[in-house]
């Protein structure tokens, strides 16, 4: 008799590891791999809040930059029509820690300096020329020959100055016409100079406002700096010559004459014939 095997005997068994994967899987992901998504995650959270902060915090200082160049603006403007109408002062003038109440921007606050402008002195510019001429002279023979090319000496007025025995001290041809063409130099630029630092003195003035105002929390400035003149000032130094005229190109004194010359009888001449 031939016995037939069941299914069940047929059946091979299967791995126990295969079916624990299967049930793993089934149940959901692990605690390592949660923990490694949700910092991926955070990271590109952080990464994305940073980004938006960054481009809120540019587009609100852009605004308020716009609208503090307007205020600072306005201020220089109130600040010149002040100054036409009082007159420049021999002191200076200062506000600290003022607020734009009336333009409707409180938190942005602005001070201001009104001060003149100087020239250094003459005395000033006769040291400095002649501590250049005396280091010129004590470093000649070293040989580098190597000088900074911006300092007083490489001005124009410095040059000029330097061309005289009396302040560059480099003549040294001893006393005679030399001398004296240096010294009557050095008058004339000194007068010259003398003048026009006294026309810088009374006719212009320096402005320096200074904005300040924040920024999400974040301080910012900004400093305006404004040079404002005034004519009448100026002339009244020059004595009335700023105001002149200048003469007609034809108006000056000499030998030629501008007058037309006087037409012979009969008629202007002819080329090619008789007079009429």
């Amino acid at each position: 008799m031939t016995t037939v095997p069941s299914a069940a005997s047929t059946t091979k068994p299967r791995p126990a590891g295969r079916w624990l994967c299967r049930a793993r899987r089934a149940g959901g992901f692990t605690l390592l791999e949660v923990m490694m998504a949700l910092a991926i995650l955070g990271l590109g959270l952080v990464v994305l809040i940073k980004s938006a902060a960054g481009s809120i915090f540019n587009a609100q200082q852009a605004h308020m930059m716009g609208v503090v160049t307007d205020l600072a603006r306005a201020r220089m403007y109130d600040l010149e029509e002040t100054l036409l109408k009082d007159g420049f002062s021999d002191t200076e003038q200062a506000e600290q820690d003022k607020a734009f109440d009336d333009e409707g921007w409180p938190s942005v606050k602005y001070s201001y300096k009104i001060e003149e402008v100087e020239l250094p002195g003459w005395e000033q510019l006769q040291a400095l020329a002649k501590g250049h001429a005396a280091k010129t002279g004590s470093g000649s023979g070293s040989g580098q020959g190597s000088e900074e090319g911006g300092g007083f000496e490489n001005s124009a007025l410095g040059g000029m100055m330097m061309q005289f025995g009396d302040f560059g001290g480099g003549g040294g041809g001893g006393k005679g016409s030399g001398d004296i063409g240096s010294a009557v130099g050095a008058s004339f630029i000194q007068g010259q100079y003398t003048m026009f630092q006294q026309i810088l003195k009374v006719s212009i003035r320096k402005v320096s406002l200074t904005v300040t105002w924040q920024v999400m929390g974040s301080e910012r400035d900004m400093k305006v700096v404004a040079f404002f003149t005034d004519a009448a000032a100026m002339d009244k130094v020059l004595s009335g010559l700023g105001s002149q005229e200048l003469p007609d190109a034809g108006a000056g004194s000499g030998s030629g004459s501008n007058k037309p010359k006087p037409t012979p009888p009969g008629g202007p001449l002819e080329l090619g014939g008789p007079p009429r």
